[in-house]
């Protein structure tokens, strides 16, 4: 049986697929954390979206500086993608200093992580992530 949230998505999906292509000016400006999720939410988009990415094919989010104009990118966003689970370290920082109204979309929300445990042969143990965007607004 589906969720209330559920059915919302799906509903709101589905809207995306059923209603004409959208033009240019009438697609939904998106920001993903970084480029693989940007994909993802390109592919279910498709035209009605115009996604950009903080975090570019060749870059590393666990090392990333957003610039000023990150945070204007992210000021100018209807919606935000974002992976969670301590991935964007910096991207709570980035969109306090935006000021952005827009939601949230912590891809990995309902996921809990494996807990942390011992490799055959290992003496340390493997770390566990926490989120600092916990939830999506």
């Amino acid at each position: 049986m589906l969720t209330r949230r559920q059915a919302l998505a799906a509903t709101a999906l589905a809207a995306l697929f059923v209603t004409p292509g959208a033009r240019v000016q009438d697609r939904l400006n998106v920001i993903a954390s970084f480029s693989i999720l940007g994909d993802f939410v390109k592919n279910v988009g498709g035209d009605r979206v115009e996604v950009a990415t903080l975090v570019g094919p060749n870059g590393n989010a666990h090392v990333y500086a957003p610039s000023p104009g990150d945070a204007k990118k992210v000021a100018d966003a209807k919606l935000v993608f974002v992976n969670g689970l301590g991935f964007e370290g910096w991207l709570e920082r980035l969109v306090k200093a935006s000021g952005t109204k827009a939601p949230i979309v912590v891809a990995t929300k309902g996921i809990k992580p494996l807990e942390p445990t011992r490799m055959p042969g290992s003496r340390s143990l493997t770390r566990k992530s926490t989120s600092p965007i916990s939830a999506t607004r």
